[in-house]
């Protein structure tokens, strides 16, 4: 009895961290686009670094968001989240600590094409790609969600094919044009999740008695 009725409850909450979160990731993917873009690393870093807990928690969010017959997709987007999680906050602390501090930068550094971190970042997105593949089933109804499902799926295919392109050596410049294309899907993917849970909030049972 007590489980039934702090479901509405929880699933309230659920929205409000889904909308914030999905606010701050359209932020720090914006930030993280343009410090890139001008090349000032270390922003660039911290940002990959907030990126890793914002992600998690927006995509934990979409799997408490998604309807029953449709969780197995989102649990399978939160098991590859955490490969992600794992590779890029190794590799971005790595690079802001140990290389940093000119300690191992010779193999370790982003600098060098030739480094074992781009192994780790490439199957790092690349596990992020296979996360927003897997989780886009989980969207299916309405204009909104069919966008995020189809940003989520280029999304998702842009990280295999950065897996896979790299391992058949494919010049660096055709891969950081999938980049570029990742700054632009993510923004848009996170004001739109923003925009769906605002709308499942105000459709929460306990939207009365929440705030924001």
């Amino acid at each position: 009895m007590a489980e039934n009725e702090s479901t509405p409850n929880m699933r309230a909450k659920m929205t409000i961290l889904g909308f914030w979160a999905a606010v701050v990731m359209t932020v720090v993917v914006t930030f993280s686009g343009i410090t890139a873009t001008a090349a000032w690393k270390t922003p660039s870093l911290i940002s990959g670094i907030l990126l890793v807990p914002v992600f998690t928690v927006l995509m934990a969010c979409i799997h408490g968001y998604a309807q029953s017959e449709r969780k197995i997709f989102s649990r399978i987007g939160l098991l590859f989240t955490a490969g992600y999680a794992v590779l890029i906050s190794f590799n971005y602390y790595m690079q802001l600590t140990l290389v940093r501090q000119n300690l191992y930068a010779t193999p370790f550094a982003m600098d060098n094409p030739q480094s074992i971190m781009w192994v780790i970042e490439i199957l790092g997105y690349g596990f992020m790609g296979l996360a927003t593949f897997f989780a886009s089933w989980v969207f299916n109804s309405g204009k909104l969600e069919k966008a995020v499902r189809w940003l989520f799926i280029i999304n998702g295919l842009l990280g295999i094919g950065g897996m896979i392109g790299y391992a058949l050596g494919l010049n660096m410049n055709i891969m950081l044009g999938g980049l570029v294309m990742w700054d632009i899907i993510m923004p848009i993917s996170g004001i739109l999740l923003a925009v769906i849970f605002k709308r499942a909030r105000r459709t929460s049972p306990n939207f009365s008695s929440m705030k924001v």
